[in-house]
């Protein structure tokens, strides 16, 4: 059975979500889906001009 390695990650503490949120807090709506739509396009590996589409094939009716 496999073990997960809990000394790789940690659940953080409440002072670090806030230096993390301090950054975004002066931005709009449209520069935080930006900043958005870019850490998805470097976390699955896409051009940030082509963003991935849902492949609706499966669901067609015949």
């Amino acid at each position: 059975m496999f073990k997960l390695d809990r000394t790789v990650h940690s659940s953080g503490k409440i002072t670090d979500f806030k230096k993390e949120s301090d950054n975004y807090k002066n931005m709009t709506f449209e520069q935080i889906g930006e900043v958005f739509s870019y850490l998805q396009s470097v976390a699955y590996n896409y051009p940030i001009d082509k963003p991935l589409k849902m492949d609706k094939t499966i669901f067609s009716v015949r």
